[in-house]
């Protein structure tokens, strides 16, 4: 197939995939719904008549922070391997923690919170996507084209005997990236289902100048004569202050002839390539999907599937017409209240003075006297009623919207409950919808750490030594290039759910308490017990290893009865023993101290 051919083939496909995706988009009015997000709720009310109470804002806000709220802490462990060796399976082990290291590194260097909470926002009006790859400058060798010289200054050749050359270009400032992908800019092929194994091709829409075009050494020269510009009008705010050295700022760039590419990777073929817009063909032809990269670089986030398509059914979009007439039966209420302010009936016979009386009830303060010479000089006009049904619907459709959008007041932080009964029901409830997003979530901040790490397997080039805080503590790690060698098995990439939950210090204090006063006091003989321990402290949402060590220690130590033992009895060695401990040890026995609920049982008299 030409170059030609394979410009208009794909230029067919996108155009059928965007009629796709726009019949999504307007079926489930994902533009309404991120205007929704941003208070823009007004159909064309005036805007005196109409209040807007954003639900949408308040649902997400409530959201983000319980889906993610603090960066994971990354585990990469061995999950098969090929070899039965207990030497080389120990190996893979170790190469996994040093991946797992430099993985736990590069996420706050890239910035992966920011980028994944942006995800998670996009998520709820259509889906999240993110990038990741690895990119690097193209700087001309000095000795381009000269011969490579070994220690001797003989010639090095290749298999073929050829003398090899200096390249013309090398790499430089090279870098991982994650990168937030607007949802718009992300196209699935027309006929794609639910699920990746179905999709054909996925491309990147990518707007550049002209100039920053030309500066891509990959695209071809020829094909970018044949590319076809736009004009970009740019507006700015400033565009009538006056400038005081040249007059008028001007809204023309020096360069805006813009170009809409599309980075497209057939998942088929395993290829990607580059085309532009109104072009004659491609910028960057067919080739090998880049090192690092299996099918493509993107990872997605949708939270509700749907059947035959990859493009989800937003969150937001059911919430938004119970939002809309939320608006207008408040706004009603303001209309309402505006309109009928009181009035009066006043009869001009029954004043001494009409001209110097009237004029105080239309502009008199509180307690203002009108001097009159009969009774019923003024009456008050009673205001027209408004329906209670309007009432009515305001909660019945505040009701709708928390069903729907998932938000009750509890996740708002508004105790409307009627009973601790229902209080801890609607908890347990929320609970459970929570956990199931966030185990999307989680999903998706995996798979985009197990493209990272296979971006690093396929780049590193150096050994380099970074800093870790985490689970297990602070330390430095050192990682080697060796450390990224294939492996005769395959590793397994997981997340610490603990360590993205939000940290309140009174939250985690009470945990502490109850971890201690449950688990720690009681039964201390399980201290020495290192996974029953991790167990019970992931139920009290604690996820500190260095101080489970810690706990490990000292339960060996009581053990060995250097510590006295938390419920009673036990002496240090070559120490005293712990007065209450031992009169109530003495007394009571093993029923004595905190071990059974503390004190004595209490006796009964025998007749």
């Amino acid at each position: 197939m030409s170059q030609a051919d394979i410009q208009k083939d794909w230029e067919e496909k996108i155009n059928l995939a965007k009629k796709a995706r726009d019949e999504w988009s307007s079926q489930f009015k994902v533009e309404m719904a991120r205007d929704y997000f941003e208070g823009k709720q007004n159909p064309g009310y005036p805007e005196d008549e109409w209040i807007t109470v954003n639900k949408v804002y308040a649902h997400l806000q409530a959201q983000l922070p319980m889906l993610y709220s603090i960066d994971p802490y990354f585990y990469v462990k061995l999950k098969r391997s090929y070899s039965i060796n207990p030497k080389e399976i120990a190996e893979f082990e170790q190469k996994g923690s040093i991946r797992q290291s430099m993985l736990n590194y590069l996420k706050g260097e890239l910035a992966l919170k920011a980028k994944a909470r942006l995800s998670i926002q996009s998520a709820h009006f259509a889906y999240g996507a993110v990038k990741t790859h690895f990119k690097a400058d193209l700087k001309e060798h000095p000795q381009a084209g000269n011969p490579v010289l070994d220690e001797e200054g003989s010639e090095i050749k290749d298999e073929d005997g050829k003398t090899q050359v200096y390249p013309d270009e090398i790499p430089e400032n090279k870098r991982y990236l994650i990168d937030y992908i607007d949802p718009d800019d992300i196209l699935f092929d027309d006929d794609a289902g639910t699920l990746e194994d179905s999709w054909r091709w996925i491309a990147q829409r990518i707007v550049m100048t002209m100039a920053e075009a030309k500066k891509d050494k990959r695209f071809s020269v020829a094909a970018l004569k044949t590319v076809q510009t736009s004009k970009k009008e740019e507006q700015t705010p400033f565009k009538k202050m006056k400038n005081a050295f040249s007059g008028n700022i001007t809204t023309e760039k020096p360069d805006n002839e813009f170009i809409t590419t599309w980075e497209i990777y057939d998942l088929k073929k395993k290829e990607w390539l580059i085309i532009a817009e109104n072009a004659k063909q491609p910028l960057l032809a067919p080739k090998s999907l880049p090192l690092g990269i299996e099918g493509h670089p993107f990872s997605f986030l949708r939270f509700v599937l749907r059947e035959k398509s990859p493009y989800p059914i937003p969150p937001i979009y059911p919430g938004l017409d119970p939002q809309k007439e939320y608006n207008l039966s408040r706004s009603r209420l303001l209309t309402h209240r505006k309109r009928f302010n009181r009035k009066y009936i006043a009869i001009a016979s029954k004043f001494e003075d009409p001209d110097t009386e009237l004029p105080k009830l239309e502009r008199g303060d509180d307690g203002t006297v009108l001097k009159a010479i009969a009774n019923g000089a003024v009456e008050a006009i009673n205001d027209a009623p408004l329906d209670q049904q309007n009432i009515q619907e305001i909660f019945m459709l505040n009701a709708d919207m928390n069903e729907l959008l998932g938000s009750p007041g509890a996740a708002r932080g508004i105790a409307d409950a009627d009973s601790a009964t229902e209080a801890a029901v609607l908890d347990r409830r929320m609970e459970v919808k929570e956990g199931d997003r966030m185990s999307i979530v989680i999903d998706f901040i995996q798979d985009v750490a197990k493209k990272l790490d296979q971006l690093v397997q396929a780049h590193i080039d150096e050994d380099t030594a970074v800093k870790i805080t985490g689970p297990e503590g602070e330390r430095w790690e050192i990682v080697k290039e060796s450390d990224y060698q294939e492996i005769n098995g395959e590793f397994e990439y997981s997340v610490n759910i603990g360590s993205t939950a939000p940290r309140l210090p009174d939250i985690e204090r009470s945990q502490w308490i109850a971890f201690l006063s449950q688990v720690v006091v009681p039964f201390p003989h399980i201290l020495t017990a290192p996974n029953v321990m991790k167990r019970m402290a992931e139920m009290f949402h604690i996820e500190d290893e260095a101080a489970l060590e810690e706990f490990r220690q000292l339960g060996l130590k009581i053990m060995q009865g250097q510590v006295p033992q938390p419920g009673g009895g036990g002496t240090p060695e070559g120490g005293v023993p712990n007065p209450a401990s031992a009169i109530l040890g003495a007394a009571m026995g093993q029923t004595g101290g905190n071990v059974n609920g503390g004190g004595a049982p209490q006796l009964t008299e025998v007749q």
